[in-house]
């Protein structure tokens, strides 16, 4: 078994754009991408190099070649294509905020469990050098006790 993924992204927009971009530089391909718009998903699978263009966006759901499916679409539509991944057997990374309210998320995290599947939150925030010096200095204790309200 391959340790390569096919991964499909949902949604041709700036930050899917800087996701492809970066994952050509580290050498991974995209395999697929679905947007609202055809002709848009064909411009970026141009760009990017990208195998393969669905005119119908939910046949990224059920191509069998998909492993993890990558959604940079408008928050109000999250959830509908998390549970439509998650369904089809696909993990999934998902543009913040994952969900519109922690119903959703509760119902897409149960889901992911009950197949088996990774769900994560795609959160930059957490990987800048910033916030991992703040960590540090937080966790040295050198400004005293941390309180939340």
């Amino acid at each position: 078994m391959s340790n390569k993924l096919n991964w499909a992204i949902l949604g041709c927009g700036n930050i899917a754009n800087d996701f492809a971009r970066e994952m050509n530089k580290m050498g991974s391909k995209v395999y697929s991408v679905a947007n609202r718009t055809y002709e848009k998903a064909v411009a970026f699978a141009e760009r990017y190099n990208v195998e393969k263009v669905y005119e119908n966006i939910d046949d990224l759901f059920t191509d069998e070649n998909v492993d993890i499916v990558y959604i940079a679409t408008p928050h109000n539509k999250h959830i509908d294509y998390i549970i439509k991944s998650l369904e089809n057997g696909k993990h999934v990374l998902c543009e913040k905020a994952i969900t519109l309210n922690s119903d959703e998320l509760n119902k897409a995290v149960s889901l992911a469990n009950e197949k088996n599947l990774i769900l994560a939150e795609a959160m930059t925030i957490y990987n800048m050098p910033l916030y991992n010096e703040l960590e540090k200095i937080i966790s040295s204790g050198e400004l005293g006790e941390f309180r939340l309200g």
